[in-house]
C-alpha cells in the first residue's frame, strides 16, 4: 500500500467512528460513512476489503489515539500515581454512548463470530493492559509501589472491573457516570495498590 493510500484508508477510518459507533456494524452503511468524505460505498471497498475490515482499523486508530495521548501526557507527569490517575481518567468513558467505547462493545460482539475481530481484541487488550502495567513497574522502579505487588493479577482484575462498569455507563441501563466509575476503580485499587512517597528517579 502506498503512503498515499495508507493515509486516505486511516482518515477513512477515524472518520467511520462516528457512524459505526452510532449503528453497529452490522447497520451501519458504506454510503452513510462515505458520505462526511464525498465518497460511494463502492469507493470505500478500494480501500478495504469490506466493512469488518475498515471497523477493526477504525478500532485501531481508536486504540493508538490513546497510547499517544498517553505518551504525551506522561511527559508531563513524573510520578507514577500521577500516571496512573490520568489513565483511569482517560479510560474511564464520557458518558452515554460514549463513541470510543461503542466501537468497543461493537468489537465485544462480533468478536464472537468473526476470529479475525476476537484476534484483534486480543491483540488491542494486551496493549491495553501492557500501557497499565508500565505505569505500575515504573510506580516499583520509582519506590512508590511495593515490590512483591502482583501486576499481573491486579491489572486482569482492573480491566474485567472497568470493562463490566463501562457497559453500564456506555448502554445507560445502571445509573452510573464517569465520576462513579473512577471512585469505584479508585477504591478497587487502594485495595491492592499500596501507594509511597516516590523516590528520586
Amino acid at each position: 500500500m502506498t503512503t498515499k493510500r495508507r493515509g486516505k484508508s486511516r482518515e477513512i477510518a477515524r472518520s467511520a467512528i462516528s457512524v459505526l459507533s452510532e449503528h453497529g456494524v452490522r447497520n451501519a452503511r458504506l454510503a452513510d460513512i462515505g458520505a462526511g468524505l464525498g465518497m460511494t460505498g463502492a469507493h470505500l471497498l478500494y480501500y478495504f476489503e469490506s466493512k469488518t475490515d475498515l471497523f477493526m482499523a477504525a478500532l485501531r486508530i481508536v486504540e493508538s489515539d490513546l497510547r499517544e495521548k498517553a505518551v504525551a501526557a506522561f511527559a508531563d507527569l513524573p510520578t507514577a500515581r500521577e500516571r496512573w490517575q490520568w489513565l483511569l481518567n482517560a479510560a474511564a468513558p464520557s458518558g452515554l454512548r460514549d463513541s470510543n467505547l461503542m466501537m468497543w462493545l461493537e468489537a465485544w460482539t462480533e468478536a464472537v463470530h468473526d476470529p479475525a475481530v476476537h484476534q484483534l481484541i486480543t491483540e488491542l487488550e494486551a496493549d491495553w493492559q501492557g500501557l497499565v502495567r508500565e505505569v505500575l513497574q515504573y510506580g516499583k522502579t520509582t519506590g512508590e509501589l511495593d515490590a512483591d505487588l502482583d501486576v499481573d493479577t491486579f491489572i486482569e482484575g482492573f480491566s474485567a472491573l472497568l470493562d463490566g462498569l463501562t457497559i453500564r455507563v456506555v448502554i445507560g441501563y445502571r445509573p452510573v457516570d464517569k465520576a462513579r466509575i473512577v471512585q469505584i476503580c479508585e477504591q478497587f485499587a487502594e485495595s491492592q495498590l499500596r501507594w509511597n512517597t516516590a523516590a528520586t528517579v
